[in-house]
């Protein structure tokens, strides 16, 4: 219970929040604005190797840390590795510093959420109406309490590889021959032939900030829809970034995220490889790659987030809370649609008698 702080307002003694409009702590009841002091700390990479064997130790459960709020009494319970909460009662803000601590690594660099609440409504709302096949009832839905900001750990990842490639570049040939077709008529066609050429070289390739999403609960695709994320704008990691935001330690540790990496890597190399290769096709491509200089940053990015239940089915959105980008599935309208098949029908109807009667 002593590692759970909590910032009360200097002025009224009310809740302040991270302000992503502000940029700075702000409070809830009188609108008092404190920034936050910047670090002028440097974030380093650290090396994959040296993490290697604490990462072998498994997640351990993680226990319950108990809160008795000092405004209202009541006591709130909640997992250890969340990083923010409220209390049940009466909303008192705390953050729980111990929350990273229950991992083996602990984040070093947050970007600050930049899209504000109602940013992210008039957002979705701007992106829900693009599209004709989009159900336009769904504009009247309130979201409001649905769309919630987290700040979700990730790792970065860089690495130098060096790759050797070898395989048989195809370059595509063409021959006339004659023949008859089925009416015994003589007709001329070009027949494509291939013609094989071993060949081999190497390349370096150098990658700079590979992310991998740290949270299993968002699929590592979902999360690519929304991507870049401004690297430049990473700070120091201060827990006062975390006040009025859903936050909690990473699930997916070093070994599972790098060998993700391991594999966007690899796609990578292997697709420079067949350029390299092709000229109009190839095969029995080899590529051997030598890792160097592995290093990551655990970090801290915003999301917004939203689940909504629409006409029986549930959909999903996700928002870059730096950018503002937006992915998701919308709802179709079943009868725009319905009319757009019975449109087709009667058209294709129509060119049948108009052809009938000619």
């Amino acid at each position: 219970m002593q590692a759970l702080e909590e910032y009360p307002c200097p002025s009224c003694g009310s809740e302040l929040n991270y302000d992503a409009v502000k940029k700075s702590l702000k409070c809830l009841h009188c609108g008092t604005v404190i920034p936050i002091q910047s670090s002028t700390e440097v974030l380093e990479e650290k090396q994959i190797s040296i993490f290697k064997n604490a990462e072998k130790i498994p997640i351990a459960a993680v226990p319950v840390v108990v809160y008795k709020c000092s405004k209202c009494g009541q006591e709130t319970q909640e997992a250890g590795d969340i990083a923010f909460f409220e209390c049940r009662n009466c909303g008192n803000n705390v953050v729980n510093p111990e929350a990273y601590a229950t991992r083996s690594i602990s984040p070093t660099g947050i970007i600050p959420f930049k899209i504000s609440k109602q940013d992210a409504l008039d957002r979705f709302t701007n992106w829900i109406g693009k599209g004709f096949w989009n159900d336009s009832d769904l504009k009247k839905l309130s979201l409001a309490d649905q769309l919630e900001g987290h700040y979700v750990p990730f790792w970065t990842f860089d690495c130098q590889t060096e790759n050797d490639w070898s395989g048989y570049s195809g370059r595509y040939y063409y021959e006339t021959v004659r023949r008859r077709n089925a009416n015994g008529e003589e007709v001329t066609e070009q027949v494509r032939h291939t013609d094989w050429t071993w060949r081999s070289g190497s390349f370096s390739q150098f990658f700079d900030d590979v992310l991998v999403c740290g949270n299993k609960t968002i699929p590592q695709e979902r999360i690519n829809a929304v991507y870049p994320y401004q690297l430049q704008d990473l700070v120091v990691f201060d827990e006062e970034y975390l006040l009025g935001w859903n936050a909690r330690a990473y699930d997916k540790d070093l070994s599972e995220t790098y060998r993700q990496a391991r594999r966007l890597m690899d796609r990578a190399i292997e697709t420079e490889a067949i350029s390299r290769l092709t000229a109009d096709t190839y095969r029995d491509l080899n590529v051997q790659t030598t890792y160097s200089g592995e290093t990551f940053k655990q970090v801290i990015f915003p999301v917004w987030l939203c689940q909504y239940l629409f006409k029986g089915k549930t959909y999903q959105f996700i928002i870059n809370g730096q950018t503002g980008a937006i992915s998701g599935n919308k709802p179709l309208s079943v009868s725009k649609i319905a009319t757009a098949v019975v449109i087709a029908i009667l058209v294709i109807v129509a060119l049948y008698f108009f052809s009938k009667s000619g």
